[in-house]
């Protein structure tokens, strides 16, 4: 049995050995040749070109509206600093020591720069040129010390350096043009024709000055004049027109209510209203200031009586409580009589101004109420006292 299966192995290894010799002397397999390089095309037009298949659309996100930006305050463009910092060593003190002591070098040496102080000093300031180039270096800001750092307080004070020197070199001309103006004014002899004509020039101005002085000062302290178009009416008279004026809603109130001497009354006071205004403004007009005082005095006085016979206590109260007055109708027809008589005065007044005429007044119904309402009232007491009531 074992000799069997160790036959049967060699026989397999035989078997083995000639494939592998048979594979041996076989040809090499054929490897295909690599296809030859394809050559692109142009394009065909975009008309000829087929269509794109369709893709489809992805939807598309969803915009999240945010509130608007809040707007920021403008950003203050700050100024950079100077990339040169400031030093111990002071302009004001440097400039003074470069236009004073210049000439010796002292700007130098309080800089630090003994060197250049030293030939600044035996050279005399450069022979004037270093001196005067220093003054500007320092004046502009340009000066360093010896350490290459500018010079402290030259930002703070560069303004009111340039104004002191501005004011300085200002003085100076002045000065020296008044020097020549008065050389050229006086000689030996006294004045010269220059100074005459100075002389005159001065008074002139001086003159002109006090008279715009006079005019301003007198302008300021004279009353303005009165505009045209201003109240024609006297003040006084204009008070006596204002309170009818007030008096009137109450007697259209009674009118209202049926009253026909509140509504024959109402007619009366726009009517005296009207003719008052016309009178004094014709008046002023004219010029005529005689007249227009007496006008004024005159229908003062009416005015006034129509005024408190027009009033609360009397012709209202009488229309108001006609069973508390002894005689209210005759009472009534006193004060309307009354109030027809100066507005007929008023307007013969008027025709007389037209006319340039004088103005003639006359005496109205029994003093205009004032009178009359005495005497009754006279003789409600002398009735009372006597016991006739």
């Amino acid at each position: 049995m074992w000799v069997t299966a160790g036959r049967m192995a060699d026989t397999r290894r035989v078997a083995r050995k000639e494939e592998v010799e048979v594979s041996s002397d076989a040809p090499p397999p054929r490897v295909p040749p690599p296809p030859p390089p394809q050559v692109r095309q142009p394009a065909p037009p975009y008309s000829m070109q087929p269509p794109p298949p369709h893709v489809p659309q992805t939807p598309r996100p969803q915009v999240v509206q945010l509130p608007p930006p809040q707007p920021q305050p403008p950003a203050t463009s700050a100024k950079p600093p100077h990339p040169v910092p400031e030093g111990s060593k002071s302009y004001i003190v440097t400039l003074l020591l470069s236009y004073l002591l210049g000439l010796f070098g002292a700007d130098r040496f309080y800089l630090g720069k003994t060197r250049s102080a030293l030939v600044k000093l035996f050279t005399f300031g450069g022979f004037g040129y270093w001196w005067l180039i220093d003054i500007l270096i320092t004046l502009f800001g340009g000066q360093r010390d010896a350490w290459g750092l500018r010079l402290e307080g030259y930002d703070r004070h560069k303004k009111t350096v340039w104004i002191v020197i501005g004011a300085i070199f200002g003085a100076s001309f002045a000065l020296g043009l008044i020097a020549m103006t008065i050389t050229a004014a006086f000689d030996g002899t006294g004045l010269t024709a220059f100074g005459w004509g100075l002389l005159a020039l001065l008074a002139a101005c001086a003159a002109a000055g006090g008279a715009t002085w006079f005019l301003r000062r007198r302008a300021r302290i004279k009353p303005p004049k009165t505009k045209r178009g201003t109240d024609p009416v006297p003040p006084r008279v204009r008070n006596l027109i204002t309170k009818l004026t007030e008096l009137r809603p109450a007697y259209v109130v009674n009118a209202a209510a049926g009253n026909q001497v509140a509504a024959t009354t109402i007619g009366h006071v726009d009517s005296l209203i009207v003719n008052v205004t016309e009178l004094f403004d014709r008046l002023k007009a004219k010029a005529d200031k005689a007249q227009r005082a007496r006008a004024e005095a005159e229908y003062e006085d009416k005015l006034g009586k129509l005024t408190a016979a027009l009033d609360r206590g009397y012709l209202l109260d009488i229309i108001a409580n006609p069973r508390l007055w002894d005689d209210p109708d005759q009472r009534i027809q006193d004060v309307q009589r009354a109030i027809e008589a100066v507005d007929a005065q008023l307007l013969d007044n008027i025709r007389q101004v037209n006319a340039h005429r004088g103005l003639v007044f006359k005496v109205a119904i029994d003093g205009l109420i004032g009178p009359r309402k005495a005497m009754d009232d006279w003789q409600r007491d002398f009735d009372r006292a006597a016991g006739n009531e």
